[in-house]
């Protein structure tokens, strides 16, 4: 994952189309998401520090899970792009427990009983704070701590569980919120948590703008760098291809020169 920063929000005077540039920390790659107005305004409103008589529903959003906070000590520790298809962005919430990893209960099925050998797909049962939670596994690894599995249910939420061989048990170690990149930027902005995006994401639509002109330049994929022979070449093209009409649009004369 690479760390953003907010750039910009701009507006396509041909067809008043809203878009947040999101700018890497350690490089001058950036990625344009299309948001709309609403969520635009949402943004710009808390990055300017202008005052509402009555609370946004993304700040409502925030002071609920601040509240929980209080209860259960459970706080959003960063958003994440996280994936890109079909010209469409996701992008998760993620919140983590202020204590640590919390010990949930788990049921297999029988045929993964062991604990050694669950399937991608596989339905488990988590009983976490009383309440049982039916999940499909999504994805499992093994690291230096330990093993782990990603379980969703239906209505957006990823468990990401780590088994603790030392004492025979499941723990939770966050929670992933699917969600909207807007919504999920207009939430972490008020939260003040960091902004991520997955490289994948970037390599699949990140940009590298001329200062000069404000149009994308092609990327050297040895350095990262800009390159330095003109025209993307057709891959480069294909890849912007969803992109360039709209970014086209924009005025990026002054891109770079916005504060986060």
């Amino acid at each position: 994952m690479i760390e953003m920063t907010i750039d910009s929000i701009r507006v396509s005077m041909m067809n008043y189309q809203h878009v947040v540039i999101l700018r890497e920390k350690a490089s001058d790659r950036y990625l344009p998401i299309w948001i709309g107005p609403a969520e635009a305004d949402a943004i710009s409103i808390k990055l300017q520090n202008v005052d509402l008589a009555r609370p946004m529903t993304h700040d409502l959003l925030k002071s609920a899970i601040f509240a929980l906070e209080s209860t259960s000590g459970t706080v959003i520790s960063k958003i994440v792009v996280n994936d890109l298809r079909s010209d469409t962005f996701y992008a998760q919430i993620i919140l983590e427990s202020t204590n640590g990893p919390k010990q949930v209960s788990i049921k297999f099925p029988p045929e993964n009983s062991t604990r050694r050998g669950y399937d991608n797909g596989s339905w488990i049962s988590l009983t976490w704070q009383g309440k049982e939670h039916k999940l499909k596994i999504a994805n499992e690894w093994q690291d230096t701590d330990g093993r782990f599995i990603e379980a969703a249910n239906d209505d957006g939420l990823m468990f990401v569980l780590r088994f603790d061989k030392d004492h025979e048990q499941w723990l939770l170690t966050k929670i992933k919120l699917d969600s909207r990149p807007s919504d999920a930027i207009a939430l972490a902005v008020r939260a003040t948590v960091p902004i991520y995006v997955e490289e994948a994401v970037l390599d699949k639509a990140g940009i590298i703008l001329d200062r000069e002109t404000g149009k994308p330049i092609p990327i050297d994929k040895g350095t990262d760098k800009p390159g330095g022979k003109g025209k993307p070449d057709e891959q480069e093209l294909k890849k912007l291809s969803a992109f360039l009409p709209f970014i086209n649009t924009l005025d990026l004369d002054d891109i770079g020169k916005h504060k986060s």
